[in-house]
């Protein structure tokens, strides 16, 4: 048997141990079907329709199942956990970026030392601080009507980005 075919037989045999109790007499015919398959590649893709069949199948029955309890519409998010969801979000994003500025600079000061810029205190401003707050204005400015807890999330971090570019310019 060529390795193909072994894997599409394999595939099956896995799908077969670990399908519910309603999906094994589907997933067996499935299997039982594959040596009717002429060509190896064609029973591969068999294999991998069929997988990817008992495991939807599968999938709305757990969908189904955890839908379907009582209360469970009573529990869905209200207006307010939304919304910290979308302050967290912007918290999140915004903190990203700044990390992602400063691994910039610090992968720039790495990959070109000749330039010096990790000597030049204006570089750290511009990478880290001014190019992020002029995003996330940008980005408060684009999403206040839709997305107003996301934009909120990114003014407090921008904010307590400008608090610590504050207090560090202060002490030093």
């Amino acid at each position: 048997m060529p390795a193909i075919r072994r894997l599409a037989v394999r595939l099956l045999r896995a799908v077969l141990r670990h399908a519910s109790a309603g999906n094994q007499e589907w997933a067996n015919a499935m299997l039982r079907e594959l040596d009717f398959i002429e060509n190896d590649w064609a029973a591969l893709f068999w294999a991998l329709g069929s997988a990817t069949a008992i495991f939807r199948h599968s999938g709305r029955g757990l969908k189904a199942w955890f839908g379907n309890k009582p209360g469970r519409r009573e529990e869905r998010m209200n207006n307010i956990g939304k919304r910290a969801v979308g302050v967290a979000s912007g918290v999140v994003i915004a903190g990203a970026l700044v990390v992602c500025a400063f691994g910039l600079l610090l992968l720039t000061a790495y990959l070109f030392p000749s330039l010096g810029l990790d000597h030049l205190e204006w570089t750290h401003w511009l990478a880290v601080i001014v190019i992020p707050e002029a995003i996330f204005i940008i980005a408060v400015v684009r999403l206040w009507r839709k997305r107003g807890p996301l934009a909120i999330g990114i003014i407090l971090s921008a904010v307590v980005l400008a608090v610590h570019f504050a207090i560090h310019v202060a002490t030093h």
